[in-house]
């Protein structure tokens, strides 16, 4: 994916900042992307799953982001009288025109209809219509205004004090802390305090200005996705309904961001685009994988009852994540007794390893642990590949309380620290493997 200069569209007198993506895969279609409210466009390629979102987007040709006015790098938003996704849709116009899309495909996943709006503001200049959560008001939709301006509210009020934000709308990616701080830091560069205030405002008010989905006739997918308790689920659906022809995909029960499982948005919204599912190739580079799992969880959960077990394994879930970022590592997923995880290093898996260990000790829980070293698959927010199955098949080998390392680990973290246990077969993998485990000297565990 080769990365364009910041350049300007000329909205009125406004000045709007855009920037291009052209995919390698030679595709011919134009997508432009309508970010959310609060959100800033150069802030997409520094997550890795939002970054593999522009790839896949940029795969089918060329992909447009820009920052909306008062968002960013774009002049601020000065008019708060005039419906702001009516500027917004004209802010979107405007870029479209300044780039010479081929009757683009726009992907929103904004709330307001930015996109949608455009559509009917400007006729034909539009093909294609991909709608992530969208919401869809109605004039029997007070109190659920005023949830969603108390939010937008709760933004400029968190920045202004410097206080945490909340992460209801992604409970998947928020157990990750560099999720959290990029998401923050995103926020933070979107627009200040005063303007969420200013915009939670206008969202009170425009009761009498709602937009009219029926009014689009643009070709449009609808896909929703959200976790329980985030909102009301009607509200995003409804615009799947009111749109004629519109075609809904209901990815079910996940985090409310395009960039979680990215994946399964990208192979849907290609294969709306350009007839059949595409996505980029997977990253492939070498990982320290790091696989944990409690032993006999099945007799401890029955004996500790649902609750208390659960309360259990959100502390074990924690203590994994403090240990694996601790040594500069990401836990990729937990997988309900146990975490996958990846590390800088083989003596900073030992490191996380042990301490993940020897903390969970402390709650009377044994675990046992498998590190290996190989080439893995990187998909967005998952990881897939030989590999990953062979620290896996090293952790279910381990005894209770046990780390076992394959070769390549313990000779990148010196062999001299290491006991050899013996060779194993690993189902479903050819030969067998030398294990070892880290000795009470290793550097880790001094």
């Amino acid at each position: 994916m080769r990365q364009g200069a910041i350049r300007y569209a000329q909205a009125g007198e406004h000045d709007i900042a855009f920037r291009e993506y052209v995919g390698d895969d030679g595709g011919d279609h134009d997508i432009v992307v309508v970010n959310r409210m609060h959100f800033p466009m150069d802030a997409l390629p520094l997550d890795p799953p939002a970054r593999r979102l522009l790839e896949g987007l940029a795969g089918l040709g060329r992909l447009i982001v820009f920052d909306r006015r008062g968002i960013g790098l774009s002049d601020p938003l000065t008019d708060w009288e005039t419906p702001l996704y009516d500027q917004w849709a004209d802010d979107l116009a405007a870029v479209i025109d300044a780039t010479a899309c081929r009757h683009p495909t726009v992907f929103s996943w904004d709330h307001p209809p930015v996109a949608r709006a455009c559509s009917v503001r400007h006729p034909g200049l539009i093909a294609r219509l991909v709608l992530f959560n969208p919401g869809s008001w109605t004039g029997a939709d007070d109190e659920l205004r005023a949830v969603v301006a108390e939010g937008i509210e709760g933004l400029g009020a968190k920045q202004r004090a410097g206080d945490d934000y909340e992460f209801s709308h992604a409970p998947e990616r928020a157990k990750d802390p560099a999720y959290r701080e990029w998401l923050i830091a995103a926020i933070r560069a979107a627009a200040s305090p005063s303007f969420f205030g200013q915009a939670a405002k206008h969202v009170r008010t425009a009761g009498s200005r709602l937009f009219d989905d029926r009014s689009v006739d643009t070709p449009t997918l609808v896909i929703t996705r959200m976790p329980d308790g985030y909102l009301p689920k009607e509200f995003m659906h409804r615009a799947a309904e009111l749109i004629p022809g519109a075609r809904h995909v209901d990815l079910g029960d996940g985090d409310a961001v395009p960039w979680s499982r990215v994946d399964d948005v990208l192979a849907v919204v290609s294969e709306f685009v350009s007839g059949e599912a595409h996505l980029p190739p997977p990253q492939r580079h070498v990982a320290v994988i790091l696989f944990t799992d409690l032993v006999d969880s099945t007799r401890r959960a029955a004996s500790a009852g649902d609750a208390d077990w659960k309360l259990l394994l959100d502390r074990h879930d924690a203590m994994n994540r403090n240990e694996v970022t601790r040594c500069g590592g990401e836990v990729i997923k937990t997988t309900g007794d146990g975490v996958l995880a990846l590390l800088p290093s083989a003596t900073a898996a030992i490191d996380a390893a042990t301490g993940i260990r020897d903390r969970l000790a402390a709650d009377h829980l044994e675990v046992r642990v498998g590190i290996h070293v190989g080439e893995i698959d990187r998909r967005g927010d998952d990881v897939s590949g030989l590999a990953v199955h062979i620290a896996a098949r090293a952790m279910s080998s381990a005894d209770a309380g046990q780390i076992l390392c394959t070769a390549v680990v313990a000779q990148l973290a010196g062999s001299g620290s290491f006991q050899r246990v013996g060779e194993r077969s690993f189902k479903g993998v050819e030969g067998t493997w030398d294990l070892y485990v880290p000795t009470s000297d290793h550097p880790a565990l001094a």
